[in-house]
Order: structure tokens, then C-alpha cells, then sequence
């Protein structure tokens, strides 16, 4: 990875200690470390075949935790966010085994329901659950994407976006996160991916209303020059971890829709 800002660079130090955690058993670093990998780009190896590399890690922490609410949902969005991104490649994919892909997808949305249903269980107030699967039946075909009964969307976050034009394709890839420490370290991180580094865009959000928008702009050393960039302060309740945010398939942490 390239240089990065002291800032950053302490903070990968945090990632780090985390993963060694984790590597010792540590449910909670297991957990943590599962979720902040999330907000990087997936892995590609084989035959461009996508590995979320946060997820061996979110299984690590279920099964070390079993009632560990938040492991639970993480697991379930992330298992959400797979189902639309395979879904994405069937449409501009046809030459794909249209079948494996479905088969997979079909028992990705049964563990997300059955790690969601249960975490409502337990709590059948819980808004990140409720609003995960949600999100699994619109991209499924049998609803629409979240949106808040009281028509006001109560959290505050962080939405950073790029489009990359190939011809007359379009990869919109984003980033939504609420932490700016979180923010600076997966931007970077993105950045280092060349084939996914073009012109970021940061919006923040509050209640569902635009608070800031600013360019992040690239540095001599490769990453985003953020001496130059203010993140503005979230006044209001940060989005939950795993919970989408109010954008159409705009769900929490890194995603990639190529249209």
C-alpha cells in the first residue's frame, strides 16, 4: 500500500492489532475486524470470482459468540450485499452459469433470514435487521429497497462515490461508513486498487438531509490529500453497523453495481 497520512497509518496500526486478536481466538476482534474489512473492496481471484474477505471473520465471531446481536446482523447484511452483487452480474453477465449463481443466492437469502429473523426475535424492535431484510426482498423481486415509516430518515453517515466509464458501462462504486478514521483508511485502501481509483466524491448525511459535499483529492503520494478535505461532524445518531442507507442499493460499507 501506498504511504498513507499519519492519521491513517495509526489507524492501521489499530486494524492490525485487531486481526492479531482475532487470530487468537478474540470473538469481538473477530467481529470488529469482520466488519471493518467490509468497508474495502472485495477481493478478486480465480476467474474473477468475488471473496468478501470479511467474512470468514464475521463466522468466526458468530461462532465464538453465538449471541452476539451485532455479529449476526453483520453476517446477514453482508450476506445481502453478496445477493445484489451477484444479481448485478447476472444482468450484465448473461454468459454466466446463471444457475450455480441462483443456487448460491438462494442459500445466501435463507442464512440472512435465518440470522436476521433471529436477531428479531430476540429484539423485535431492532431497526438494522428489519431494514437488512428489507433490502434482501427488493433485491430478490419481492419489494422495494428501505425507507423509513415516518418517512424521515432518523441517521447520520458518510457516502463516498465514484463512477468508472468504460465505453458505455457505468461501475458505480461507494462507500458508506460513519467513522471519519474508518472513512480515511478505507479510501485510501481503495485507492491502491488502480483499476478502481477515479474521482471521489464525499456527501454526508443527517436525517436524511445533505450536510457537506467535497471533493477528496488525490495527494503526490497516491492516496486522498486529506490536509485538504473537512469531514463534517455527524450532529445527529450515527447509522448502525450493516444497517443501508436511504440510496437505492446503497448498503453499508463498500459495494460495486456495474450498470
Amino acid at each position: 500500500m501506498r504511504v498513507a497520512c499519519a492519521g491513517v497509518m495509526i489507524f492501521s496500526e489499530r486494524v492490525a492489532a485487531l486481526r492479531t486478536a482475532a487470530q487468537d481466538g478474540d470473538g469481538e476482534a473477530a467481529r470488529e475486524y469482520g466488519r471493518l474489512l467490509g468497508l474495502l473492496p472485495s477481493v478478486v481471484v480465480g476467474e474473477e470470482e468475488p471473496v468478501w474477505s470479511g467474512e470468514p471473520w464475521l463466522r468466526a465471531a458468530v461462532a465464538a459468540r453465538p449471541g452476539d446481536a451485532l455479529a449476526r446482523t453483520l453476517l446477514g447484511s453482508l450476506l445481502v450485499t453478496q445477493v445484489a452483487e451477484w444479481r448485478n452480474i447476472i444482468e450484465i453477465a448473461p454468459d454466466v452459469d446463471v444457475a450455480a449463481i441462483e443456487a448460491a443466492n438462494a442459500r445466501r437469502r435463507e442464512e440472512a433470514v435465518e440470522l436476521l429473523g433471529g436477531v428479531l426475535r430476540d429484539d423485535p424492535e431492532a431497526p438494522t435487521p428489519k431494514a437488512c431484510l428489507a433490502a434482501l426482498a427488493e433485491v430478490s423481486g419481492g419489494g422495494d429497497y428501505p425507507e423509513e415509516e415516518s418517512g424521515v430518515f432518523p441517521y447520520d453517515y458518510h457516502r463516498v462515490r465514484t463512477e468508472l466509464w468504460s465505453g458505455s458501462v457505468c461501475t458505480t462504486v461507494q462507500l458508506v461508513v460513519t467513522d471519519p478514521d474508518e472513512l480515511r483508511w478505507a479510501c485510501d485502501s481503495w485507492l491502491d486498487h488502480e483499476v478502481l481509483a477515479g474521482a471521489l466524491t464525499l456527501t454526508s448525511y443527517s436525517r436524511g438531509e445533505r450536510i457537506g459535499t467535497a471533493a477528496l483529492p488525490e495527494g503526490p503520494t497516491g492516496t486522498v490529500d486529506w490536509e485538504a478535505v473537512t469531514i463534517p461532524p455527524l450532529p445527529g445518531v450515527p447509522l448502525p453497523p450493516g444497517h443501508p442507507a436511504p440510496h437505492w442499493r446503497a448498503y453499508y460499507g463498500f459495494t460495486m453495481e456495474v450498470g
